[in-house]
């Protein structure tokens, strides 16, 4: 199972009975871990295995996903794609295969998805004896159907400081998703020294989507503060914004 998989799994604990608690989980792995289609690729196969020895039944639901100025990621459950099977059930070690087709094109902005694989509880009788916790696994995979030139143009706005904290605002201008790899925040001052450095973690930018970050640093290098950067990796291009802080920014921390 792929560590991107790995991540994306999420364990929702259905019951809990009487302690010391026995936790155990089916576990499975989905193969790409992203999906892109266009209109020369407008099918892709999704390779599910049962990782676990025992039977596994799953569910397959698709979401429209959305990036709303709030900064949020919002899903909406979506028939725009074409899955089957939406419901499958995997002997011990079994793979299967799930089709993912688009209905129809994106011809100027990219539509984007995600879809979940999310097991089903077992039968009763089927649980191990005695105390148990039962955790219940939920893959997501990201679907991306393409417009016929896709082209990301993601820009840093609003950079700011106000109290103890650098304000900025990701925006993708293009008609297609970005990955931002890597953020890093760093203070300076007059003389050039690093007073602090701040990373952030990477995430996906959709088309006309946007995300806003607000990084606090140590109280103590506000007042010496003279410059922000802001370094962004995205799809592989380096970008970076600089913002002259005044003393002012500290008033109000």
């Amino acid at each position: 199972m792929s560590t991107l998989s790995r991540l994306l799994l999420i364990g929702t604990i259905l019951t809990a009975v009487h302690a010391p608690p026995v936790v155990w989980a089916s576990s499975f792995s989905v193969e790409p871990v992203r999906v892109i289609l266009d209109v020369q690729h407008r099918t892709e196969r999704l390779v599910v295995k049962n990782e676990s020895d025992r039977p596994l039944t799953l569910l397959v639901k698709s979401y429209r996903w959305t990036q709303p100025h709030s900064g949020t990621d919002t899903y909406v459950e979506s028939e725009d794609l074409i899955i089957f099977p939406r419901a499958l059930t995997l002997a011990a070690g079994e793979e299967r295969s799930v089709r993912v087709g688009l209905s129809a094109p994106s011809e100027q902005t990219e539509q984007a998805f995600r879809i979940y694989l999310q097991e089903q509880p077992i039968k009763d009788e089927e649980t191990p004896k005695g105390a148990s916790t039962r955790v219940v696994m939920r893959l997501g995979i990201p679907v991306f159907a393409q417009p016929l030139k896709p082209e990301a143009v993601v820009k840093v706005d609003d950079l700011h400081v106000a109290k103890g904290a650098v304000h900025h605002t990701f925006t993708n201008e293009g008609n297609s998703f970005v990955t931002t790899e890597e953020i890093t925040i760093k203070g300076t001052d007059a003389a050039g020294t690093e007073l602090f450095t701040k990373g952030v973690g990477g995430f996906y930018l959709l088309a006309g989507g946007s995300r806003t970050f607000d990084v606090a640093f140590p109280a103590e290098s506000c007042s010496r503060l003279s410059t922000i950067s802001v370094t962004t990796r995205n799809g592989g291009k380096v970008q970076q914004k600089t913002l002259k802080v005044s003393s002012e920014a500290c008033e109000g921390k």
